[in-house]
């Protein structure tokens, strides 16, 4: 499959750094695959320290995308992902998001997990970082559990994004298009972009399913929209999925570690809170699985 890598940044030009460094360790399974790097900007931005670390790096790439404005996350990754499915026509996409440092394996094995569930019509995207709600051992490696949490990361194939793209597209338009950030309608988001959606019955998958029907796999933000739901474009993403009954599975055994203590959403407050300061070993030399199971 015609297959991109895309990184995400805006600032954190260690964390680039660290992701980079973290890339050179999978340099053999990146044969084929083309890089990109969207780079926001803006008065804060630092494109070119970001670029000079790029170039430096000694990590191919296809391209270097420095946005002429400050995007913010929601439209830097959307923009990101109509450029390369619509514009230049891959046919699958892994995000990196510039805090998000892949270890050994990460791309082996998130190319394998998003080649065995395409045997699958209801898994909608695969990703190798997650937050395990317990020990992990190497009998784990080829475990997956749904999930609609951390989007860091993950792999998406063509024909899932053009099932979701429009709803995307749509938020994109009424919601982020000439609006800073700091002054995006949130309650708009949730009560007239995001409810209508949320309360329809849901699209049920005619093929070969993952998860059968009496999996208990609720909506991505619990049995009703509360005030506090997320509403940024990852929200949206996790959104048009379930609306289109897909899901989202993630290895239960992470291949990365994510290290953006500080960023637009995150403090060290959260950041503990969330977990994150006790994430599991994401470094596996073991062989890479070819299918995966459930818990």
């Amino acid at each position: 499959m015609k297959t991109a890598i895309f990184t995400a940044s805006f600032n954190r030009p260690d964390l680039m750094e660290e992701l980079l460094n973290g890339l050179a360790k999978n340099i053999e399974d990146l044969n084929g695959i083309d890089i990109y790097h969207y780079i926001d900007g803006g008065s804060r931005s630092k494109q070119e320290e970001i670029k000079n670390i790029i170039d430096k790096s000694g990590v191919p790439y296809t391209s270097i995308v420095q946005r002429e404005e400050n995007f913010g996350v929601g439209r830097n990754l959307i923009g990101a992902r109509r450029d390369l499915f619509d514009v230049h026509g891959y046919e699958r996409v892994i995000l990196i998001e510039d805090d998000l440092i892949p270890g050994p394996n990460f791309v082996k094995t998130t190319l394998a997990v998003a080649d065995w569930a395409r045997n699958y019509d209801d898994i909608g995207m695969v990703q190798v970082w997650n937050l395990p709600d317990r020990p992990v051992s190497e009998s784990d490696l080829d475990v997956v559990v749904p999930t609609h949490e951390h989007f860091y990361t993950y792999c998406i194939d063509v024909e899932v994004w053009d099932e979701i793209k429009d709803t995307l597209y749509e938020y994109e338009r009424l919601y982020l298009d000439g609006v800073a950030y700091g002054d995006k309608d949130w309650r708009a988001i949730r009560r007239r972009f995001m409810k209508p959606r949320y309360t329809k019955v849901r699209k049920l998958r005619q093929g070969r399913t993952f998860l059968d029907g009496e999996y208990p796999h609720p909506p991505p933000f619990g049995s009703r929209l509360k005030r506090t739901v997320p509403t940024g474009q990852d929200a949206i993403t996790a959104l048009a999925l379930w609306e289109k009954g897909l899901i989202r599975v993630a290895t239960l055994a992470p291949r990365a570690v994510m290290k953006g203590v500080d960023g637009v959403h995150s403090t060290a407050k959260i950041f503990d809170q969330l977990g994150l300061n006790a994430q599991a070993d994401y470094e596996w030399h073991q062989a890479i699985p070819t299918t995966f199971r459930l818990p």
